[in-house]
């Protein structure tokens, strides 16, 4: 079990810990585009999207790809990891819902759910198997996952305050 908690108020800048509380690394999100970073201890690797918009989002470590992630879909949240000669798919179960579920060989291993509604504080229960730096990669495809759903959801609220009312 994991638990990302903001470090600041409208931070994107991630404490992660376990389940009896001990500091295991750092997820922050760049506010301007698609990347970011992990720290697992002592060692930092970069987020970036390497291309076009629709390019893979890479978790790179001493200018090499450690990890990929790809979207399924264009209008999907439905995201892609390779990683080792594995593949993993994080997936919500419903649109409605920012509860997201991890997927190797369409077996659930995984989920990732906010403490609460309006909470951006998270709990992960991943494999304690898998690598700590995929599993901090994966916190970072969450959190991003969930800041652009709610960056999207207020600019469409924003057009439809500012829409004219006929009548």
């Amino acid at each position: 079990m994991l638990i990302a908690t903001p470090k600041r108020w409208l931070s994107w800048d991630y404490e992660v810990r376990d389940a009896i509380a001990q500091h295991v690394g750092d997820v922050w999100l760049s506010v301007w585009r698609t990347a970011g970073g992990v720290r697992a201890g002592e060692v930092e690797y970069r987020v970036a999207r390497r291309g076009s918009l629709s390019g893979p989002i890479m978790l790179i470590d001493a200018g090499e790809p450690l990890i990929r992630a790809r979207r399924l879909g264009l209008f999907s949240s439905a995201v892609s990891i390779e990683f080792a000669g594995r593949e993993f798919t994080l997936r919500a179960p419903s649109w409605c819902f920012r509860e997201m579920r991890l997927f190797e060989d369409d077996r659930e291993i995984g989920t990732a759910v906010p403490e609460g509604v309006f909470s951006r504080r998270a709990q992960f229960d991943l494999p304690d198997s898998l690598p700590i730096e995929l599993r901090l990669f994966i916190v970072w495809l969450v959190l991003y996952t969930w800041r652009r759903r709610r960056e999207s959801s207020a600019s469409l609220s924003g057009v439809l305050q500012a829409a004219p009312r006929s009548g």
